[in-house]
């Protein structure tokens, strides 16, 4: 039934949609109590509204998230998709011990009927109406719904297991939307709030502007003391509020083939290769072999590797082309059939003369230059050559190729060109379009041939000796390392390995910068054994790794050894500030540019709005739009400390918003953003009356 294809692919959005909005609420903790597995007891993993939750608990949801999963999928999780699956579990309890009790409490509560009403009834849920869409109208269709639960008897079990998963899902969603519009629905726009926000976006400001940015006092000039730094995390300790966190050295040591596995990789692609040109079933064949997913596909010719695609009359039908090498994947392709269908597609080169503006002067110039260009290639003179010359774009530099491209890839005027010309060649004229004039050179006449192709890919990867040998020299590196700094001395000393630091990672982190699938090593940097200055060797597909542990971060008022560099970056700009603005001397913004000489930039900012984030040289700023629209025509404000650094403003002309009575959009507008901010409020008010605790980094 292919409806339930899309059921599939849409059971999880119910839980999907609970599982981000609860995902606010995972915060960090670490939670020891006599109940844990130190002392014997259950294992805990975390806490939701004054309840312990088990490590069993948590298991056994996570597992029931799985069969959930192979149902809707028909196979099992990868461990990305288990990470996913994690999460949700740990946002279904906390759906569970939290929305629930607050949804019955507030008498929010999904009926019997309430429940037909979400599948088939006047309300029915946006799931079911994205999945059951008549093809002709393209519109929700409750018939084909009510059509296909009459059916659902005849399904295959696993097919109807499928859509009762599915179902059983929605009224989850449906109560957690309820409870949130319940509240969310209080919210009222007055008439002054309305026209208020239609003011903010339409009353426009011209202004005189004065910018001295911190970048142009170097940090190195400026002295800062410890006890500076103390005071001023003293003065904006609320800034520098801390979490739980971790942060890691570490090197890596890459996983790649040697010389001796790439020369076994050939060998085996060459006897593939004689086997897929005499396999009977080219596609069993190439699914059986091949590293990637598609064995079997349509192509269009610009698909197809250039070492092919530029001669598409010579490919014949049987025959196996490549291996052809794409970063570390090689892919043979297998002729199947030769079809016409579908998209036209084109090969051209092209030569651009861009206009130097939009007057009749400065185009005929251009097509001047063109059709001199033009001349000379008709007499015999080199078109990549003219190209490499005289073309004005990206594509010069390889001689005018723009390669393979379908319909509507190029702007009317120079695609009815090339796919008008019925052959290969020159085209007789300049093509004139909004980037200027073409000479145009058809290489391949447009066709909406396709290539039915079996393929085989499949990636060279290291062999067991070279892992050996380079998980040898990972685990030798470690032995050798004592502290951060012997780390750090041995990674220049190789010549090839180089330290590389994440900061502050979170205990929900799935990722260590760009290492994927590094749960492992997050769970030992929050563990108790892990000390700061201690390392760890750990394996990834790709490479080895050995980390030492840095620092760490607890949740609550931060320490300066933890936030330095953040803090020491703040009081630049205050000694910058200070020093900038005792120079700032002058009534107008021009006389003070011109009084702070080197540095200072004086510029003009038109048609500036209240509702705007970002202002001419100050880049996004609200502290400087504020003081903006704060002025009044001919004011000079205050020299003042911005974002980035020092300003001063002038108002030069100010358009009110114009006169209206009817502000209707900008009131909803205001309750659509009121609504949606809600939504994170109701989260983050239960969060922190129900002090959900989650301590899960210990386990997993």
């Amino acid at each position: 039934m292919a409806i339930i294809t899309k059921i599939r692919e849409r059971a999880g959005l119910a839980v999907g949609i609970v599982a981000v909005s609860l995902g606010l609420f995972v915060v960090g903790s670490d939670l020891l109590t006599p109940n844990s597995n130190i002392f014997g007891g259950k294992q805990i993993v975390g806490e939701i509204n004054g309840e312990d939750i088990s490590l069993e608990d948590l298991q056994n949801e996570i597992a029931r998230l799985e069969y959930d999963f192979f149902v809707q999928q028909g196979k099992n999780p990868a461990e990305q998709e288990m990470q996913s699956i994690r999460e949700q579990a740990w946002n279904q309890l906390i759906f569970n011990k939290v929305y629930r009790q607050e949804a019955d409490g507030a008498g929010v509560t999904i009926s019997d009927d309430e429940k037909v009403d979400m599948v088939q009834g006047e309300n029915v849920h946006s799931a079911i109406k994205s999945t059951f869409v008549n093809q002709d109208t393209k519109e929700f269709d409750k018939s084909l719904v009510i059509n296909f639960l009459k059916n659902i008897d005849k399904a295959q079990p696993q097919q109807k297991a499928a859509w009762y998963n599915f179902e059983a899902k929605l009224p989850d969603d449906r109560l957690r939307t309820k409870f949130e519009a319940l509240l969310t629905k209080t919210n009222y726009i007055t008439t002054a709030e309305a026209k208020r926000e239609y003011e903010s976006q339409t009353a426009k400001a011209d202004l005189d502007v004065l910018f001295v940015p911190f970048s142009s006092i170097p940090d190195s000039s400026i002295k800062v003391k410890d006890e500076e730094l103390q005071d001023y995390l003293k003065r904006f300790q609320f800034k520098y509020k801390s979490q739980d966190t971790r942060t890691l050295d570490y090197v890596q040591f890459m996983v790649q083939p040697s010389a001796e596995d790439s020369a076994f990789f050939q060998e085996e692609l060459g006897r593939l290769k004689e086997e897929f040109l005499t396999a009977e079933n080219d596609t069993a064949y190439a699914k059986s072999k091949s590293d990637g997913t598609e064995a079997y596909k349509s192509v269009s010719i610009g698909d197809l590797p250039k070492d092919i695609s530029g001669n598409p009359d010579s490919l014949k039908k049987g025959q196996v082309y490549g291996p052809f090498l794409s970063g570390a994947t090689y892919t043979m392709y297998k002729l199947i059939d030769r079809v016409n269908e579908g998209e036209y597609f084109a090969k051209a080169s092209h030569i651009l003369f861009k206009t130097s503006g939009p007057s009749d002067t400065a185009k005929a110039g251009a097509k001047s230059r063109a059709l001199a260009v033009l001349a000379r290639i008709k007499k015999g003179e080199s078109f990549e050559e003219m190209a490499r010359q005289f073309g004005t774009d990206g594509t010069a530099s390889q001689g005018g190729d723009l390669g393979w491209f379908g319909e509507n890839r190029m702007v009317k005027p120079f695609e009815k060109a090339v796919f008008d010309y019925p052959s290969k060649g020159l085209l007789a004229d300049v093509v004139e379009t909004d980037f200027g004039y073409h000479i145009i050179k058809v290489t391949e006449p447009k066709t909406n041939l396709k290539f039915k192709v079996a393929n085989i890919a499949r990636n060279i990867s290291a062999g067991d000796r070279t892992k050996e040998s380079i998980y040898r020299e990972a685990n030798e590196f470690k032995s050798k390392i004592t502290d951060l700094a012997s780390l750090d001395t041995l990674a220049k000393k190789s010549g090839k390995l180089v330290k590389m630091t994440a900061n502050m990672l979170q205990k929900s982190s799935a990722y260590v910068n760009d290492i994927a699938d590094a749960r492992g090593l997050v769970i030992w940097a929050f563990s108790d054994e892990s000390k700061i200055g201690e390392s760890r060797l750990s394996e990834f597909n790709d490479r080895y790794v050995v980390a030492m542990k840095k620092s760490e971060t607890t949740e609550g008022e931060a320490k300066l050894e933890d936030v330095k560099d953040i803090v020491k970056a703040g009081l630049l700009k205050e000694k910058k500030a200070a020093i900038m603005l005792a120079k700032l001397k002058g009534k107008t913004p021009k006389e003070m540019a011109s009084a702070y000489g080197a540095g200072a930039v004086n510029n003009q900012a038109m048609g500036i709005t209240l509702s705007a984030s970002n202002l001419a040289d100050f880049g996004y700023d609200p502290i400087a739009i504020g003081k903006a629209m704060g002025l009044k025509p001919n004011a000079v404000s205050k020299p003042f400390t911005g974002e980035s650094g020092v300003g001063v403003l002038m108002m030069t002309n100010f358009t009110p918003a114009p006169a209206t009575k009817d502000y209707s959009s900008y009131k909803t507008q205001l309750e659509q953003k009121y609504v949606s901010r809600g939504q994170y409020y109701i989260t983050e008010a239960l969060k922190e009356v129900k002090k959900v605790k989650d301590n899960r980094v210990k386990f997993m």
